[in-house]
């Protein structure tokens, strides 16, 4: 049996329904909190109805993408899911982000051995997230599990600590079935991680590649998917990087090349001023319904079946995400 790990329990994959596969409603501190006070998101009212007008609009499932020592949440995460219990769902990850946001010589990704640290995140996976994301001595182990392992590379490079966080992420998920879901710096490195995962034994159709239209290359795209791994395109209402439209049209050409059954949607809204709700107090933003309320339309009016929209944002993630149990 295929089932997706959600925070309040196991479904089968087929109910996953609209799917954004890589965003964020929390975050509670970290790295990038202190870089830039935008990237604070610690608000259960304002997630809850951010997370509101994504089901309003049609969505169902949210991957929500915060590792550990960057914010991640396990309590209020929680407070928002059963807010919508048999409404929506919510996945969170175990694993780490790149490796810039861990101390080289002092963190425990850099002083415990990977063996050790795999079992750390396989507890996660299988008995319950610690609701102090493994930040000190105490553990305190909830009946939420997570249900994807993440792991992140630098830009340009994959430095010696992320090598061993991404054989963290290979262990666990040969252990789990969990599928594993990188952050890839401005989309660099990509056939690079996927060499050393697959060095290290995991499975490449069960890995997603987050952030990969920061790198607008179509052949590159087509090295990547051809190791059976996907891409996850996630950053629509942003244009400061590209218009939507240059996303929406290498998605289309990478249909038309036959890959469209490795292709997930997601927004990474990241920062306060993507998420409409915790922008409400000062004026009028977009939200995450935004996926679907204005790229989504934009995929079609290029020409982008609705069998192909349906694949991406649901069959495609039913199959990513899914466990084996």
């Amino acid at each position: 049996m295929k089932v997706i790990r959600t925070v309040l329990g196991d479904i089968p994959n087929r109910e996953i329904g609209i799917t954004d596969a890589h965003d964020h409603i929390i975050r509670s501190g970290g790295p990038e909190v202190r870089q830039d006070s935008s990237f604070l998101m610690d608000d259960v009212d304002a997630a809850k109805r951010e997370f509101q007008n994504f089901l309003n609009t049609g969505g169902r499932t949210m991957v929500c993408m915060d590792p550990l020592g960057c914010g991640r949440n396990v309590t209020k995460m929680l407070e928002v899911a059963e807010e919508f219990r048999d409404l929506g769902n919510i996945v969170m990850t175990t694993g780490f982000q790149k490796g810039s946001n861990y101390c080289p010589n002092t963190s425990f990704l850099a002083t415990v051995d990977a063996n050790r640290i795999a079992e750390m995140m396989i507890l996660e996976l299988t008995e319950g997230m610690d609701i102090h994301s493994y930040n000190g001595p105490v553990v305190e182990r909830t009946k939420a599990k997570a249900g994807v392992i993440k792991a992140g590379t630098s830009y340009r490079i994959i430095t010696r600590l992320e090598q061993k966080a991404l054989k963290v992420a290979a262990i666990t998920q040969k252990e789990t079935g969990c599928a594993i879901s990188m952050h890839t710096d401005f989309g660099t490195m990509g056939v690079e991680i996927l060499d050393v995962l697959k060095g290290c034994g995991a499975d490449l159709e069960k890995v997603i590649l987050c952030h990969m239209q920061r790198n607008p290359d179509r052949y590159y795209y087509e090295q990547i998917l051809d190791t059976g791994a996907a891409i996850c395109f996630d950053e629509p209402n942003k244009p400061q990087y590209r218009p939507d439209i240059a996303i929406a049209e290498d998605i289309k050409w990478l249909i038309e090349q036959g890959y469209q059954k490795q292709i997930v949607l997601g927004m990474d809204g990241g920062k306060k001023e993507a998420l409409a709700a915790y922008m409400e107090p000062a004026g009028l933003a977009n939200g995450l319904e935004y996926l679907l309320t204005r790229y989504v339309p934009l995929l079609r009016k290029i020409g982008i079946s609705d069998e192909a929209i349906d694949c991406m944002l649901v069959k495609n993630p039913s199959e990513v995400f899914a466990i084996n149990v």
